[in-house]
């Protein structure tokens, strides 16, 4: 158990938290568990680099801690920025939050850190905050686990997001996973390839292997998620990579991972075409489903179904021990009874009137995105 009072809090540059940190953070985040591509070094950096804000009406400051034990081990790495609103003026108000301030790319935010040394970690940054780095009307705590909500106990805090996570322990075999599906998920699996065959229909999972991720893959996968977002006969799904920024940020993401050997493009073929297309990050024993997209035209045959089941298949055969289905409660990820992890996003203020304005314009304008959601 880490003791609060021996941990070490410290600030980073840029040049020091993405050059001498990287190692002490890959083996860090290797330990994790479950394990997402958010908690990287890789991710983070180029989150940093396509999306920190240098403009008049916001303006994000570099504002990344660590925290050592007193012996200098590495316990967690908080990839936090400062953002000032606006950028200028004396009148601007300051923020701290998590990297990934994004259009949904960045699933989960918060501390990369082993959940066991949460409480403590959590405990050193909100003192560290309080009486070292005094300058902020708000913190933005995010990615919190349920248990951790109590260290922030004597901060003023505003609920801002509950967000659930799901995932799935996979057997050594499909069919002890598929025994345990209700009657409903498994007729409707087995419709899935019922109706492709009796259609005539030639399919085929195409695992794409990090050798082969080409530009091909990548636009495939951008047609089918924008194909899917605007079907006007279905619930309706947001196209996340609608911006040129955010097209760009993903590309060089699954290029650099990919060179490292951490992700796969997942791609059912029908009659030799893709139809559904879903990128996953193979971190150790775990595989993180990330964006999907597929073809409406082949909506009735359940194609998106049919691709998950192809992965899952794909993953136990290789002897991945754990399925993250990723965020946001829907049927598609609940039919696999899947084990639930609860992230909470809460807002912390001060007792001073300009803190108190900055949370009612947060709390307003968070309001605002959802309803334009």
């Amino acid at each position: 158990m880490i003791e609060t009072t021996t941990l070490v809090v410290n600030r980073l540059s840029h040049s020091t938290a993405f050059q001498h940190l990287w190692q002490e953070w890959e083996d860090l985040d290797r330990k994790l568990t479950p394990r997402t591509p958010f908690t990287s070094p890789i991710w983070n950096q180029l989150w940093w680099k396509h999306f920190s804000r240098a403009g008049m009406m916001r303006l994000d400051e570099f504002f990344l801690h660590e925290v050592r034990t007193a012996n200098g081990e590495l316990v967690a790495v908080a990839p936090l920025m400062r953002t000032y609103e606006p950028g200028v003026g004396p009148l601007r108000m300051s923020k701290i939050q998590f990297f990934g301030t994004d259009p949904s790319l960045t699933e989960i935010r918060g501390l990369v850190c082993d959940v066991r040394h949460q409480d403590a970690v959590l405990r050193a940054l909100v003192r560290h905050f309080s009486e070292t780095e005094k300058n902020w009307d708000l913190l933005k705590w995010s990615g919190i686990r349920a248990e951790g909500i109590g260290q922030l106990s004597t901060a003023k805090l505003k609920s801002e997001r509950l967000l659930p996570d799901y995932i799935i322990k996979l057997p050594s075999r499909w069919e002890e996973l598929h025994s345990t599906l209700s009657n409903n998920t498994r007729k409707s699996i087995r419709k899935g390839y019922e109706f492709l065959e009796r259609d005539g229909h030639r399919f085929a999972l195409r695992a794409v292997g990090c050798e082969d991720i080409d530009d091909d893959s990548l636009r495939r996968f951008f047609q089918l998620h924008r194909a899917r977002s605007s079907a006007v006969d279905m619930k309706q799904h947001r196209d996340n990579f609608h911006t040129t920024r955010s097209r760009k940020f993903l590309d060089e993401v699954i290029g650099v991972m990919a060179s490292r050997g951490l992700v796969r493009f997942f791609e059912l073929e029908v009659d030799g075409k893709a139809v559904a297309s879903r990128i996953a990050f193979v971190l150790g024993g775990d595989l993180y489903l990330y964006f999907s997209g597929y073809d409406p035209d082949w909506r009735k045959y359940g194609v998106m179904t049919t691709l998950v089941v192809e992965i899952i298949k794909w993953a136990i055969e290789r002897g991945f021990s754990l399925l993250n289905l990723s965020t946001g409660s829907d049927q598609s990820k609940l039919r696999w009874l899947p084990t639930e992890i609860l992230f909470h996003d809460v807002v912390q203020s001060t007792a001073s009137m300009r803190s108190q304005l900055a949370l009612r314009s947060e709390v307003w304008r968070r309001g605002r995105l959802k309803s334009m959601l």
